[in-house]
């Protein structure tokens, strides 16, 4: 790789606004946006919605979103991986860390961490079928969130990202990383 390469790790609950920031990110010149849910989706593809995923699907998902990264990365540009952190210990969290950075890369996180009623309110805005049961979708926020008080967990990783805006929440807690 080249020196002075960057590699964000964005997780947090889903809807906690992780795609949007990466997207925000990636509009700076020199870095590029990946989402670890493409390779999700792709995989699940033709299976129940909601299966649960297993620890070889995940193995597989996170070996290929690594080679992707590395693949960005020597092309000379910086990354911004977005995830879901749904699990304690935050084992994806932590693996790629460890991966990216025996890489070489230099590795910035940040695990957003808005009230559960703004997650709801961005699902229900978002409209997608599968996020509309509230019970179910609030067990899960709280669940995710949950994962984010994990001892492997940096207080200075964790993002409040409930009231600011998009262009707010680049500049307080990205701008400078990037």
């Amino acid at each position: 790789m080249k020196t002075g390469n960057k590699v964000i790790l964005i997780a947090g609950p889903a809807g906690s606004g992780k795609t949007t920031t990466a997207l925000r990110i990636a509009k700076t010149p020199n870095w590029r946006a990946i989402s670890e849910d493409e390779l999700w989706v792709e995989m699940k593809k033709g299976h129940p919605i909601g299966e649960m995923r297993t620890e070889a699907e995940e193995a597989i998902i996170q070996r290929k979103t690594v080679a992707n990264i590395l693949a960005i990365l020597e092309e000379g540009n910086n990354v911004v991986l977005e995830f879901i952190l749904y699990r304690n210990p935050p084992t994806p969290l932590l693996f790629y860390k460890n991966e990216l950075e025996k890489q070489g890369a230099d590795v910035a996180i940040r695990l957003l961490k808005p009230r559960p009623e703004v997650i709801w309110n961005r699902k229900v805005t978002r409209g997608r079928s599968w996020d509309q049961n509230q019970a179910e979708q609030s067990e899960f926020a709280r669940h995710q969130l949950s994962c984010l008080e994990s001892e492997f967990i940096q207080k200075d990783w964790i993002v409040d990202n409930s009231v600011e805006g998009i262009d707010e929440v680049f500049e307080r807690f990205f701008k400078g990383i990037v």
